[in-house]
């Protein structure tokens, strides 16, 4: 709708509140076919339709009205009215902030003094209005100046919802009243006689009604997880129902006082048009509602054809209540940042005085968008001081300014998506094409105030410069529906004021090569098709390509580097650093760092960060994250231990369980005895069909590479295994020959082996790569592992790692979240894709300790798909490296 996109906001707080929520239970919902529709695409489409609607029923309605009629009307309208409008405006914003006072009563926040509470309704209310992205704008600088106030995230999402609440049933009461007592306007205006009307005005009040009794017998609360939104009472109902007409109404009457006289519309009469308009507004999801609220207004008020006072009225009504709330809002915003970052400044020592949650990129990229929307429109527009340029710009200059200032305006519509995202690339972009639109809207047709819009939104990138920090392209990446449809309204609203204007101009191919200085109608469509085009090919460009993550090669002195690490760690997992697949974030000491992957744009950390001190595996999560971030990625940890969780819940990661890694205690393994009867048996077994246990020295492993080549290509082929790194060893020779290898040989022959991975320093050993050729004997791999285990205790070790057993270890209860219950269900019914409790059965066999492994990760919502991520890094890894080996090698 014009004034605010509820129904878009109240959608996008409920995804907000989803992704808060540190759940496990998003993977394996049966979601259904519902739930598998982008429904942000399918908004995207349903508004886009609504515009292109709108437009033609504006297009065909204004056919009789000239630029020059509006544009006199607005020239000569009385300042008398415009005041009017002023005042019943100031009064709407006014009504707001009791939303706010409400809200925040309700939610407990009642600390938050009036003062701040009037200044944060305004500037929110003023930026939701005009763009309609609640959570990107309004709840942004909610959560951004009741911060201080110690108002939480889950609080200002209430708070949001509840304004959202407050203005439905304030514009349901207006509505319900207005079709009681005067339903024909409404029964002419969507075909319905007024009994009609009239019971559905009955109707709305009704249910109102209602609602304040059930609100009288009892105080309910909505509930999602640990999130409540609590619901008002009886009183504050009311409260809520009488400050959304006075909302409503005020801003009604600032458009009815700028209506022409001679329409004769009552405004009780003309709130009814007003309602069913914004409603429509609503539901089309058009930013602002621009060109839907405007069809309904005309068609609900002109009687015959639209006049040219009429339109001029409704451009008025968006110039006083939106654009100058907005302009002062954004005014307040900087100067408000400035005086707390030079607050921050003045008083580091006090904690208080931390800046939370920037607001300046998205007010950067509204500031941008709106620059490249005024330098659009402005080349559809005459120009009014031709006369003048003429005198000392040559034509040339004015005519490839013009065409060039609205080839910027399409390009910032796409670039302020970018600074949405804190895109260095996208801030520098912008700069430069600010500073070109400020040139061009000069040569162009001195155009001082389209200069003064772009001069000022550079000002405040360059204000807030350092918010800027992500790498990556400008272009890349695929963008959102939102940002699409925008562009798409955007380009689409400027195409229909310049089709409106030159309507009475014939049409002919001649005009695209005519070049005068007072040829308006050439300019526009040059710049017109110029705009289209650009905008057809930047997302054609960004729907289409795919970006690759850079993989960055390791230096020789990182690899030492690395190497020095892995042999100074205690943690087992360290040596899964030497594969070879696997980029590093290095700790600022130099003593630690973290082994990741990239897919899609997830970072996926393997395991937890190495570090011998506390402070560094601290520094490296944060950094970790820091560093995801830069990139535009998505960060988790995969694999991590139960023992550094804290460290990842401060860090403001969620965590799920992915199994439980198998500990053998060495100190109280035995063969001895009842306890290792099994084992002992199947030792003796395997002996007696000719077998021999060998441990091959590193230094001697490549001598037997050909040997154990054999043996690894066997196990592959059967069932067409695939190789798989990342989390755990493959076949890579680099690899193999840092380690010892032990061997099971049956008649001389090989035919089974596991590489041997020993951290002395933590009296830990552990295996990694097990393979074994389809015709060995039968429980050798019992017997391998027998004979390392009872080897690393002989040598002293006290611990010995068999990996871990995925999925397993999850509770069973009816009340565990969805994500265990699903796992355990694949756990048990999954043996086609991966015998997962096999596994778990084979390591039980030595009786060990199971520790929990865990996924830390930040986005619920996107669970399923990093997980996919995951999966295709592990799978993908191999590939890499030889890919990798063999572009070195040439």
């Amino acid at each position: 709708m014009p004034r605010r996109a509820s129904g878009t906001l109240v959608l996008e707080l409920k995804l907000r509140t989803a992704r808060q929520k540190r759940c496990e239970d998003k993977v394996g919902v049966n979601r259904g076919v519902l739930g598998r529709i982008d429904w942000s695409v399918v908004g995207a489409i349903v508004a886009l339709a609504a515009f292109s609607y709108a437009v033609t029923v504006l297009y065909k309605n204004l056919e009789n009205i000239s630029w020059d009629q509006v544009r006199q009307t607005i020239v000569t309208f009385p300042a008398s009215r415009l005041a009017l409008a002023g005042l019943a405006t100031a009064i709407s914003y006014l009504a707001l902030v009791g939303y706010d006072v409400i809200a925040l009563r309700l939610v407990g926040a009642d600390r938050v003094p009036l003062r701040t509470t009037a200044i944060t309704s305004f500037i929110s209310h003023a930026v939701t209005f005009t763009l309609g992205f609640g959570v990107l704008t309004g709840g942004a600088v909610r959560m951004r100046l009741y911060r201080p106030w110690r108002v939480s995230t889950d609080q200002v999402l209430a708070v949001v919802l509840l304004c959202a609440l407050s203005f439905w049933a304030g514009l349901a009461a207006i509505a319900g009243i207005c079709l009681t007592l005067n339903p024909e306007l409404v029964a002419a205006l969507v075909g319905l006689d007024a009994v009609t009307c009239r019971i559905l005005g009955l109707v709305i009040l009704a249910a109102l009604a209602l609602w304040l009794v059930i609100a009288a017998r009892k105080r309910t609360a909505i509930a999602i997880r640990d999130w409540q939104l609590p619901l008002p009472g009886a009183g504050t109902s009311l409260a809520a129902i009488l400050v959304g007409m006075a909302d409503v109404a005020a801003a009604a009457a600032a458009l009815w006082v700028l209506l022409p006289n001679d329409l004769a519309v009552t405004l009780p009469g003309f709130l009814v048009v007003f309602s069913l308009a914004t409603v429509v507004g609503v539901i089309s999801h058009v930013p602002g509602g621009f060109g839907v609220f405007d069809a309904i207004v005309l068609l609900g008020t002109a009687k015959g054809a639209p006049s040219p006072e009429l339109v001029s009225s409704l451009l008025l009504f968006r110039l006083v209540y939106y654009f100058v709330p907005v302009s002062i809002a954004a005014m307040m915003l900087v100067v408000y940042e400035v005086r707390a970052r030079s607050r921050v400044a003045h008083e580091d020592s006090n904690p208080t005085a931390a800046l939370f949650d920037p607001i300046i990129p998205p007010l950067a990229a509204i500031a941008t968008f709106f620059g490249g929307l005024v330098l659009l429109i402005s080349g559809t527009l005459p120009a009014e001081r031709m006369s003048v340029v003429r005198n000392f710009i040559p034509l040339p200059f004015v005519e490839a300014s013009h065409f060039i200032a609205s080839l910027v305006g399409t390009i910032l519509l796409v670039v302020a998506n970018g600074l949405a995202h804190r895109l260095r690339s996208a801030w520098q972009l912008a700069l430069l094409l600010l500073g070109g639109g400020v040139v061009f809207s000069v040569t162009k047709g001195l155009d001082f105030g389209e200069a003064l819009i772009c001069l000022a939104a550079a000002g405040l990138l360059f204000v807030g410069r350092k918010e800027f920090y992500r790498q990556g392209g400008v272009f890349s990446g695929r963008p959102s529906a939102s940002a699409l449809l925008a562009v798409a309204v955007a380009v689409g609203a400027s195409a229909f004021i310049g089709l409106a204007i030159y309507r009475g101009v014939p049409y002919d191919n001649s005009l695209w090569w005519e070049f005068a200085y007072h040829q308006d109608a050439s300019r526009f469509l040059r710049a017109t098709l110029g705009a289209a085009t650009i905008a057809i090919v930047i997302a054609a460009y960004q729907l289409m390509h795919r970006v690759t993550p850079k993989r960055h090669s390791i230096s020789p002195s990182q690899v030492l580097e690395v190497e020095a690490i892995v042999r100074a760690s205690k943690q087992i997992t360290s040596e899964l650093a030497l594969i070879g697949d696997k980029q590093f974030l290095f700790s600022q000491s130099g003593d630690g760092f973290v082994m990741y992957g990239v897919r899609g744009s997830t970072w996926v950390a393997m395991g937890d960060p190495i570090a011998v001190r506390s402070a560094d595996l601290i520094d490296l999560v944060w950094r970790f994250k820091e560093n995801a971030d830069e990139h535009r990625g998505v960060p988790v940890f995969y694999q991590v231990a139960a023992d550094h969780l804290p460290v990842y819940l401060d860090a403001g990661f969620s965590l799920i369980k992915l199994g439980e890694d198998a500990w053998v205690d060495l100190e109280a393994f035995t063969l001895d005895g009842k306890v290792g009867r099994r084992l002992r048996q199947t030792k003796s077994r395997v002996e007696r069909s000719g077998v021999s246990f060998e441990v091959i020295k590193a230094a001697d492993v490549s001598n037997f590479f050909w040997a154990l080549k054999r043996v690894s290509d066997a196990w592959l082929a059967v069932h067409g295994r695939r190789e798989k790194g990342f989390s755990l060893g493959f076949w890579n020779e680099d690899y193999l020959r840092r380690h010892d290898i032990a061997v099971v040989r049956h008649e001389g022959r090989i035919v089974a082996f596991a590489n041997i991975l020993r951290k002395p320093a933590a009296a830990t050993a552990s295996l990694d790569l097990m393979r074994h050729v389809p015709d060995a004997p039968e429980s050798v791999m019992d017997y391998l592992v027998v004979m390392l285990l009872e080897q690393a205790k002989t040598e002293g070790y006290k611990w010995f790692n068999l990996g871990m057993a995925p999925l397993s270890g999850l509770p069973e209860h009816r009340l565990a979240s969805r994500w265990a219950r699903f796992a355990g269900l694949f756990f048990r019914y999954g043996d086609r894709l991966y015998n997962f409790e096999g596994v778990r059965i084979f390591k039980s066999k030595f009786k060990p300790e199971w520790r929990p492994k865990y996924l830390a990760y930040e986005q619920s919502l996107r669970l399923p798909q990093t997980l996919l991520d995951i999966a295709g890094l592990i799978s993908s890894s191999p590939q890499r490296v030889m890919a990798g080996r063999q572009q070195h090698e040439a």
